[in-house]
């Protein structure tokens, strides 16, 4: 190994696996939305006040985020690096920003969303086995936190053959929605069917305040797209199989997500669905009871998929901070045997597993949703400063400049909204912040270091290199 350690032997270098279009798309598939479709229906029910209102604002949220995606991509292939928002607001910002944004990521967002879907996949699988019984809280905590270690291990070890898996995983989700359309054939002539497509939009709302949440939630239904940004350093051909991936997903889930919703409103009467936390299971037991096992192993599969998308993309953001002497230089590193950034997907998993034992998995939902959109707000800055600064580059992928604008001001009216809503989850994440500028000042931007500090950290970084096999990727 040469003295920045990316090349090895014969000086063959070592670069991380890639992606190609069929992965880059099921992974997409199963983290865009997540489980959203089975669970957010009542969500939008409420804001809407009625079926009809309810389904706008499902075909709003996915066409919404159908064009804040392309805006994402605009920037990752004008900067085609793994790291998604990080490397960007680092590139345009500096430092420090980019910095302040990667703390708050890994404990608003990357570690409450492996403890979530991890926790979330326990859930089915403890109430399925136990229907008529509260969930023991302890057990579904020691399933889910097997989960998320097995993940863990196998996104490490055997990376070629998870993202094969991922395949089937993803097809689970799918499995399901046309499950669920398919059995809604079956019983649409009834009479109280008819009776519930006839109420369609009785009882809508025309109360701004509600309409404007409603958009709000069908925005954030279709979220999780962005790890594609992630890791598009690793996706093969990413100026044109990125494109593509996301066309597929987007008009995929947004057809099926609108149908699936349709098919709860049909068979469900809004007050039933209102009354669930669950909808798909209680659409499968109005069908079928057999359905809605059926239904709970595919819903347990989809989080699965879901935890192991974001424990394949999200550590890529510390590993691009690694990579940038932002973070210790151990997590810019990859296994030289499995291709895999094991130092940062460690990191991730320690404050993941903390979040999953504390009791306040659910309590972070809020927090994710609205320090995601302060993400977004940054990026969007990012491509229109881009714009201005860097007008004479030739971009391979350019979007109307309206659609920024738009997205910018939608994001920030969402945030606002928010905001209003929940000041608490504000201050939390403010809180959160300020907590990662002391630990920039004293680990990043004060170089005179003790000599015998630098040499610990460097012995440090040394021993786990040789103790794993590590090496810097060719950049």
């Amino acid at each position: 190994m040469d003295d920045r350690g990316s090349k090895v032997g014969n000086g063959k270098s070592i670069k991380l696996q890639t992606i190609t279009l069929f992965s880059a798309t099921a992974l997409l598939l199963s983290n865009t939305g997540g489980g959203s479709i089975f669970i957010a229906s009542t969500s939008m029910l409420i804001y809407g006040g009625s079926p009809g209102v309810a389904l706008i604002f499902w075909l709003v949220g996915g066409l919404l985020n159908f064009g804040l995606a392309f805006c994402y991509i605009e920037v990752a292939l004008l900067l085609p690096k793994s790291g998604g928002a990080y490397y960007y607001v680092k590139e345009v910002f500096g430092a420090f920003p980019a910095f302040v944004l990667l703390w708050g990521f890994i404990f608003t967002i990357g570690a409450p969303a492996w403890a979530l879907s991890s926790y979330t996949a326990a859930l089915y699988v403890i109430t399925m086995l136990f229907p008529e019984c509260p969930p023991p809280d302890v057990a579904t905590k020691v399933l889910a936190a097997w989960f998320m270690v097995t993940m863990i291990v196998l996104n490490c070890l055997y990376m070629k053959y998870v993202i094969r898996v991922q395949a089937l995983l993803s097809a689970g989700k799918m499995i399901a929605m046309l499950i669920i359309i398919a059995a809604c054939l079956t019983a649409i002539g009834s009479s109280s069917n008819v009776d519930n497509i006839n109420a369609m939009f009785r009882g809508s709302t025309t109360d701004p305040g509600n309409i404007a949440l409603g958009l709000a939630s069908g925005y954030f239904a279709f979220g999780g797209w962005q790890m594609i940004s992630l890791i598009i350093e690793e996706v093969e051909n990413p100026l044109v199989n990125v494109p593509r991936a996301l066309i597929i997903t987007f008009t995929t889930l947004i057809l099926l997500s609108v149908f699936v919703n349709l098919c709860y409103f049909v068979v469900l009467p809004a007050r039933d669905v209102l009354l669930s936390d669950a909808v798909a299971v209680l659409y499968g037991f109005r069908i079928h009871p057999a359905l809605a096992v059926v239904i709970s192993i595919l819903v347990t599969t989809c989080s699965v998929s879901v935890l192991n998308s974001l424990i394949l993309g999200q550590p890529r953001m510390i590993f691009a901070a690694g990579r940038e002497e932002e973070m210790p230089a151990i997590c810019g590193m990859i296994s030289m045997k499995y291709l895999t950034p094991w130092p940062a997907t460690f990191v991730l998993s320690i404050p993941a597993l903390l979040v999953l034992t504390s009791g306040t998995v659910m309590s972070f939902i809020d927090m994710m949703g609205m320090y995601r959109n302060l993400i977004t707000c940054a990026v969007l800055v990012c491509l229109l400063r881009l714009r201005w600064t860097h007008a004479d580059v030739k971009r391979r992928f350019k979007v109307p400049l309206m659609l920024p604008v738009f997205e910018l001001l939608l994001s920030l009216g969402v945030l606002v909204m928010s905001v209003w809503k929940k000041p608490a989850e504000l201050g939390t994440c403010i809180a959160v912040i300020a907590a990662g500028v002391p630990v920039y000042v004293v680990f990043i931007l004060w170089e005179s270091k003790p000599r015998c500090f630098k040499s610990l950290i460097g012995r440090w970084t040394c021993c786990l290199q040789k103790l794993f096999y590590l090496v810097k990727p060719d950049s």
